[in-house]
């Protein structure tokens, strides 16, 4: 019992600790991410602080100006919708030179995007409001959220992102001009992968008009869901269509759905078990029927009537 004091005086100076560390975290400085000329592309990803549930006025620790002085400043939500959530990252330019650069946030990312409750992809960035300097200016952009920032030499500069969802997958600085050739490029690759899918899915189609056998509708479908898809991913469809970004992850729903569906169907006419003269299903694999099985599966002609196979 004497103890008891000793412990609970322990106790209670841990649970001060924590609060206060808790209560000082959003005033931690950022360590900046040194800017060359040569650099093209740099992922910003692992260096970006997120912080939850601030509010529509956040406070924040800037990172280390040249004369080593952190500063704070206060950000005031610019989006009525805001959700309280934010992103902080610090540039620092090393060089001589004034640098432009894009920060860019992509709307969509397959990979761990998730299974059960998947991101199906939104808006990232509402705004982004620099340490010293006016907010950023908004490029256009389909499927990222582009934000152009100029760097002066020797300066160093905390950006505070006014996030518009929950997640942020990604977030790039890049070369203007690698930018541009960069989704050039992906614009030609885009364009040839639809048009095969587009071709592919009208030849299977007019295969099952020819023929007319289970197994081409089913092919026919899953190209069809194919193109959907790549259709909604590489943002072809708001082309022909006029959809609202909110109605977006709805069509991304409804085209991956569509892709499980067709597909499953696909495997199930492919791979449909025949009927054998042994009482049960007779696979149509060789190398997996059944050892007490000793025949082959039982066809039919044109009449209907069966046509006996012959045993082993």
């Amino acid at each position: 019992m004497t103890n008891f004091p000793r412990i609970a005086s322990l106790f209670a100076l841990i649970l001060a600790v924590v609060v206060t560390l808790s209560a000082a975290a959003p005033a931690l400085a950022v360590e900046p991410i040194k800017i060359a000329r040569d650099d093209k592309a740099l992922d910003l990803s692992g260096a970006v602080a997120i912080y939850r549930n601030q509010g529509e006025n956040f406070q924040v620790s800037t990172a280390p100006g040249p004369d080593g002085i952190v500063r704070r400043i206060e950000v005031e939500a610019n989006d009525a919708r805001s959700t309280g959530d934010w992103a902080v990252f610090a540039l620092a330019n090393t060089t001589d030179q004034q640098l432009d650069r894009l920060i860019v946030a992509p709307h969509f990312r397959l990979v761990n995007s998730g299974i059960f409750w998947p991101d199906l992809g939104s808006t990232r960035i509402a705004a982004i409001t620099p340490s010293e300097g006016f907010a950023l200016d908004r490029q256009t952009s389909p499927d990222a959220d582009v934000f152009r920032v100029t760097l002066n030499p020797g300066t160093v500069v905390t950006f505070i992102a006014e996030l518009a969802s929950p997640k942020l997958p990604q977030v790039y600085l890049w070369d203007p001009e690698s930018y541009k050739d960069s989704v050039n490029s992906y614009t030609l690759f885009r364009g040839i992968v639809i048009g095969i899918a587009g071709l592919l899915a009208l030849f299977l189609t007019i295969l099952f008009v020819v023929k007319g056998t289970s197994m081409f509708p089913a092919t026919a479908a899953l190209a069809w869901a194919v193109l959907a898809y790549i259709c909604v991913d590489f943002g072809f469809l708001n082309k022909g269509i006029e959809i609202s970004p909110g109605n977006e992850q709805m069509w991304r729903a409804g085209t991956e759905g569509a892709l499980a569906a067709t597909f499953v169907v696909f495997l199930s006419s492919r791979y449909r078990p025949a009927t054998s003269r042994c009482g049960g299903p007779a696979p149509r694999w060789p190398w997996r029927r059944p050892s007490w099985c000793s025949c082959s599966p039982i066809s039919t002609s044109t009449d209907g009537t069966a046509i006996s196979a012959t045993a082993r």
